[in-house]
């Protein structure tokens, strides 16, 4: 069974200057998760100046950076280093919370995603991992090529180990279509990021986010001349509640206040005096 697009939520310009140009999926309010996902940022950047590049914190959630074109930098308060190419991917599973910045090196084109912890591991101990594009399964046809970064695509396992059952696929489409096996029960969405789909009758353009209906198979046709570039994202149904207080992702007002209280207190680290 195909899978159709039941509904579009435009991403909303968050900034738009000249330089950067960031579109926000998720959250909004008439959508907080698709699966376990729980904040969806688009962005692309001529200079050196970047979105999180001074030490800042999270807990609660996983923080996924993923590089389109571009390079960056990688700190954290546990004392990872690393440096991200075009292609590479890592993610962050912040737990009861701890520090990063991620220092442009150049222009970027790139994703960040959160995803919400369940309930029994939003205090787990933070853990950093990193996936160079090498690592990355790449699935290809003659039009199209699919990195398969998390979850299970075309019966091709991702080696991201995200929670909840989340899927993360990179679909590259020059012309005509490609086609999409997944897990029926998994909550999936296809995020446009570049070009015009159609996916079985509904058009999607760049900076929509499809939310997908039932099925086991995702037919995606390329459409003009530009090439296409999407994120396919979801997994199981987010667990618990979700209650935002900026980089903080909890179920309960009394963690999120905890988080703050630990983050004052500095027990999620420090970087460079953060915090004061």
């Amino acid at each position: 069974m195909h899978r159709t697009v039941t509904s579009i939520l435009p991403a909303q310009h968050v900034i738009d200057d000249g330089d950067m140009h960031l579109l926000r999926a998720l959250p909004q309010p008439m959508q907080t998760s698709l699966g376990p996902f729980v904040f969806i940022d688009h962005y692309r950047h001529q200079s050196r100046r970047g979105i999180g590049d001074r030490p800042h914190p999270h807990a609660g959630i996983e923080v996924v950076s993923y590089l389109l074109d571009g390079s960056a930098e990688h700190r954290d308060s546990m004392g990872f280093r690393d440096t991200l190419g075009p292609g590479d991917a890592q993610f962050i599973r912040a737990g009861r919370g701890m520090l990063h910045a991620e220092q442009p090196l150049s222009g970027r084109h790139g994703l960040q995603l959160w995803i919400s912890l369940p309930p029994d591991m939003k205090l787990v101990e933070p853990t950093y991992t990193s996936l160079p594009k090498a690592n990355i399964p790449e699935l290809i046809s003659e039009e199209s090529h699919t990195h398969v970064i998390a979850g299970r695509v075309n019966g091709v396992q991702g080696p991201m180990g995200l929670t909840g059952g989340a899927v993360f696929a990179r679909v590259r489409l020059d012309a005509g279509a490609v086609s999409l096996d997944v897990d029926a029960e998994l909550e999936l969405g296809v995020y446009v990021l570049q070009g015009e789909v159609d996916i079985d009758g509904t058009v999607l353009s760049k900076g929509m986010l499809g939310n997908l209906g039932d099925g086991t198979r995702i037919v995606i046709n390329a459409m003009g001349s530009e090439p296409v570039e999407l994120a396919l994202l979801g997994g199981m149904p987010v667990q618990g509640e979700v209650l935002f207080s900026g980089p903080f992702v909890m179920d309960t007002p009394e963690r999120l206040a905890q988080a703050k209280r630990d983050f004052a207190q500095g027990t999620m680290g420090r970087m460079e005096g953060v915090p004061f």
